[in-house]
């Protein structure tokens, strides 16, 4: 029979190892389940395990547990409709701790299949549950178990556990907000990495934080903008001076502030036949964990690697009701091409050209080649 251990055996503090492995787990599957291996020896029970149960589906599963029995947690999910202690919802309120027989006396519970099934021959009986947290009728619990020849749970037991569950459903709540972080951040990468334009994420530094299949590849072809050292800077000294000032700008503490702050520039590109054009707009502020201080960003964003039949249909031309034919030559203008370049790409004269770039001016209210550029970094979402 297992010795009853005292109180303060049982209670955790804030220096406990426990108490600090239940923090440290964050992501590690394997590093929960040793939370769950520790608890089990703490509390001296055969088994303790994190697990759901839905209350409309009647479906449950264990999630982290020590021992880690396939054959057990199988049955959990096989035997969860049949559970008796999962009978009424309102019992399962987060941050509860209760005893299996609050729920069902000891008499009734050997009457019923679960416990024939499951319990009996898993040498289980005694139950201590903590509820960690409730979704709607979704309930994430944990479950000690001691077996029938063991002492039940008793009231100093229970308060240990208490405050166990505590650290627990911070540990769960943290665990879940990195997870959905973690998703959604995967998700927006994919979304941009799909974009069509070479786009990055630069610090104040003008490090980059996080780029595109096209960013990273107009960086290795040098197409006006290069990697030095870890930071992004244009390819000549004179340019580069302006570009890092941009950037500067940008991620100024107050940059939102000031309508200014977004710059559209126009980079030289050593043997390359027309300017890059980027774009330089402020991305707010994030905390940085390897420097431990937040810091302003920039969203640097290049036009030189869109197909151009792309702009038909970006924002800028819709706005301002460009025709197709106008909208390629606003796409091939915004991108440094002269208008000789313009005509020999679509393939037209350059008195054509130029008949569709007085028209674009008259569209959109403007006067030349670099107010039309600078209007375009300001409206279209695709620069």
């Amino acid at each position: 029979m297992t010795t009853r251990l005292s109180a303060s055996a049982f209670a955790p503090f804030a220096s406990d190892d426990l108490v600090y492995r239940v923090h440290a787990a964050g992501d590690s599957e394997d590093a929960w389940h040793a939370v769950f291996a520790q608890i089990r020896e703490r509390f001296q029970v055969r088994w303790a395990a994190l697990a759901q149960h839905d209350f409309v589906s009647r479906q449950g599963a264990a999630l982290y547990a020590a021992p880690r029995d396939p054959g057990l947690c199988a049955a959990l999910s096989d035997y969860a409709s049949r559970n008796p202690w999962f009978l009424s919802s309102d019992a399962y309120r987060p941050g509860r701790v209760m005893a299996g027989e609050e729920l069902l006396s000891n008499r009734d519970l050997v009457k019923t299949d679960f416990y024939h099934g499951l319990l009996l021959p898993h040498g289980l009986y005694h139950r201590l549950c903590g509820v960690v947290a409730r979704r709607g009728e979704l309930v994430y619990y944990v479950d000690l178990h001691r077996g029938p020849d063991d002492p039940r749970f008793g009231p100093r037991e229970k308060t240990a556990f208490g405050s166990l569950l505590s650290h627990l459903a911070l540990a769960v709540e943290n665990r879940w907000r990195r997870w959905e972080a973690d998703g959604l951040n995967t998700a927006l990468k994919r979304i941009v990495d799909t974009h069509a334009h070479a786009a990055m994420l630069v610090d104040a530094k003008a490090r980059m934080v996080f780029g595109n299949r096209g960013a990273q590849r107009i960086c290795e072809r040098g197409a006006g903008l290069r990697v030095d050292g870890g930071r992004i800077a244009a390819a000549t000294a004179a340019d580069d001076r302006i570009f890092q000032q941009a950037i500067a700008s940008a991620t100024h503490p107050n940059a939102d502030e000031h309508t200014d702050a977004t710059k559209v520039l126009s980079l030289s590109a050593p043997g390359g036949v027309q300017p890059m054009v980027v774009s330089i707009r402020p991305a707010g502020a994030a905390f940085c964990a390897e420097l431990g201080e937040v810091r302003g960003l920039a969203i640097v964003s290049a036009l030189n690697t869109r197909p151009e039949d792309d702009h038909v249909d970006c924002s800028f031309a819709r706005q301002f009701g460009l025709s197709p034919a106008q909208a390629r030559v606003n796409a091939l203008i915004v991108t440094g091409h002269s208008i000789a370049s313009v005509a020999h790409e679509l393939h037209v004269s350059e008195n054509t050209a130029r008949s569709h770039l007085k028209q674009i001016f008259l569209k959109t209210d403007t006067h030349g080649q670099m107010e039309l550029v600078h209007l375009h970094g300001r409206i279209c979402l695709a620069i």
